[in-house]
């Protein structure tokens, strides 16, 4: 156990330091490695010992039981694992290096209407008025700026600047800084909670721009169930994410260039941000008869 717990911390410091995951990934992928080595442990081996044919049993009857997203995130937890081990010379060999990709189907990303956004953000949280206007300064910033939760959560009040409207975030993703956008709406719901930001403290100052349970720095969590409580003003649950593609989308429709998105979400590649380009055929044909010169001929 005491070797298990100390490739653990290898591997987690690897990930921040090294490799600069968000802290969401690091978890993942810390679990992934745990649920690996309680599968190895039933079979009386441990992680430096396993073998090419135990991983990929592993990967097969992680298969059976999870969503291929999950199987797919942990087949690269495992590659990104036990290529440590072999540059650390903690394995002779990569047991996970052979592991077959998987072929995930293609889905569409769940996106929320322009008029359910504007409902949500606009109204949610209104039966609890304690939380309000934290409430609706997250959401407002959330689909204004289409920014990770994890980037929100680990927001300074110095990443925000009011007068410029202007946010900066400084991903897990490969420790990038970028800089994005929000209009007036957003803008006077964060003043708005700035203006009462003490009642979230407990008293005591601190750096973080949100605030959860306890006076501590909102997490990943407590955002996620901000969300689905407030989601009850568009009557469907909401995972932060959708706010996230429904940004993505919405600038898309109404004009922006698939570059500009690029850079808005913090994409380092393009083809990541094609998702978002499935348009209905009448957005499409909208958007050729106004930019073709005889488009409307």
């Amino acid at each position: 156990m005491e070797e298990r717990t100390r490739l653990s911390r290898l591997f987690e410091s690897y990930l921040r330091a090294e490799r600069g995951f968000s802290p969401h990934t690091v978890r993942n992928y810390l679990a992934d490695v745990e649920t690996l080595a309680d599968f190895l442990a039933a079979k009386r081996t441990s992680l430096e010992a396993a073998s090419d044919v135990e991983i990929r049993e592993f990967i097969r009857s992680q298969a059976v039981a999870h969503a291929p997203a999950t199987v797919s995130r942990r087949r690269a937890a495992l590659k990104t694992f036990y290529r440590l081990l072999l540059r650390e010379k903690l394995v002779s060999r990569n047991p996970a290096a052979a592991l077959p990709s998987l072929r995930m189907p293609k889905r569409l990303p769940q996106i929320l209407s322009q008029r359910e956004a504007g409902t949500l953000v606009e109204g949610g949280g209104r039966e609890r008025e304690g939380d309000f206007v934290r409430d609706a300064a997250v959401l407002e910033l959330l689909y204004a700026t289409g920014m990770r939760v994890s980037e929100l959560a680990a927001l300074d009040l110095c990443d925000i600047d009011l007068t410029r409207m202007e946010v900066r975030i400084r991903s897990g993703k490969g420790g990038k800084e970028r800089h994005v956008f929000f209009g007036k709406a957003a803008a006077q719901a964060l003043q708005a909670y700035l203006d009462r930001r003490g009642l979230w403290t407990d008293g005591r100052a601190g750096d973080a721009l949100f605030f959860g349970k306890k006076g501590k720095r909102i997490s990943d969590r407590g955002i996620r169930r901000l969300v689905d409580r407030n989601a009850h003003a568009i009557g469907k649950p909401v995972h932060p994410h959708v706010l996230r593609h429904s940004f993505a989308t919405h600038m898309l429709e109404n004009g922006a260039g698939i570059r500009t998105i690029q850079e808005l979400l913090g994409h380092a590649s393009l083809s990541t941000t094609q998702k978002y380009t499935h348009l209905d055929l009448a957005t499409i044909r909208a958007a050729y008869e106004k930019a073709h010169p005889r488009g409307k001929e």
